[in-house]
This record gives structure tokens, sequence and C-alpha cells, in this order.
């Protein structure tokens, strides 16, 4: 396997070991013994975050934002952060119930609160507070749905602001109580 090749399977499997071992077995095998430097991956690896920017940009499906959290999520850094929200702004707003909620939790995280990871708690870790108040704002309204009736979606949402809550008083993130009831109906 040449070093091209190494990359094309690196980017094509979304800079995941775990998605090129499952996906791409014996070129995972035949990947490994190049013994690439993290240096090289991680070149690698912003590129392909580029290349996911720019999707997002033309077609603003945030299914490719999903990706680019993964890959950018390792990092925890603030340029990483700000490619992150620039891709966010591009997202086609606004998205049916499940899609929104999805969207949400990847802002609150997907694990236990204890684990931080979100990208609330990135901003946070990373000294950016009023990052992660604007993220907080913009879980809220993609968690906004007042009139919707499907009640799996509605425990779902509920559960998901029940986090907000939660991670608003563990940050100190001043948010107001009065703002928080009148437009989120807490």
């Amino acid at each position: 396997m040449t070093t091209q090749e190494a990359r094309e399977i690196y980017l094509n499997s979304d800079c995941s070991y775990f998605i090129m071992c499952t996906r791409h077995y014996s070129s995972y095998i035949q990947y490994r013994r190049l013994e690439l430097t993290k240096e090289q991956e991680n070149i690698w690896r912003n590129e392909k975050m580029q290349m996911l920017c720019a999707e997002i940009r033309k077609n603003g499906d945030y299914h490719i934002f999903e990706r680019l959290y993964e890959i950018a999520f390792e990092f925890r850094d603030y340029e990483r952060l700000r490619l992150l929200l620039d891709a966010l702004k591009c997202i086609k707003l606004p998205l049916e119930p499940d899609k929104s909620i999805r969207l949400a939790s990847i802002i609150l995280g997907r694990k236990s609160q204890k684990v931080r990871s979100g990208m609330i708690y990135w901003a946070f870790d990373i000294k950016q507070r009023a990052i992660a108040i604007i993220l907080m704002d913009l879980a809220l309204e993609l968690l906004n749905f007042p009139d919707l009736e499907d009640e799996e979606l509605v425990k779902r949402i509920c559960r998901e602001r029940r986090l907000c809550k939660r991670i608003i008083a563990e940050l100190n993130l001043n948010f107001s109580n009065r703002y928080l009831k009148h437009y989120y109906d807490f």
C-alpha cells in the first residue's frame, strides 16, 4: 500500500480506525503496517474536516456536521471549535424535531454528564465561556417545539431540556431563569 492509498482509505473512513477496520479490514491491516506518524494523520484529519465544512456550506446537511464533530472532538482546541461553530451556522434550519434533538445532543453531549462530552463542555473547558453560552442558547432553540404531539419526541425533548438546566447550573452560564421560563417553558 502506498501513502496515497493509505490517505484515501483514512479519509474515506472518516479518520476512524474503527470504521476502517470494519469496512476495509485487509486495507486496515496494510495501513497499520505502514506505521504512519500521528502528525501525518493529523494533517489528513484537518484536510477531511475542511472537506466536510465545504460540503456543509454547500448543502447545509446536519448529518455531515455529526461526522465533522466526531473527527474534530479529538482535538478539543479553539481552532476546531470555531470550525464547528462556523459549520453550525450553515446547517439549514428549521429541522424536523428528531433531527433537531440529535443536533442538540451533539451540543449538550451524548454521553453521561460526568464525561463532559458535548460542545458546551469543550468550549467551557478551553475557557470560552461566551461560546458555551451561545451553544446553550442554540441547544435551547433546537429543543423548542411547543406544539409537538408525538409523545416519544416530547419525552426526549424534556430529557434534553433537563440536561440543559443541569449544565447551566453546573457551569454557571448566567442565564436568567425568567428568560428560560418564558422562552423555553422549563
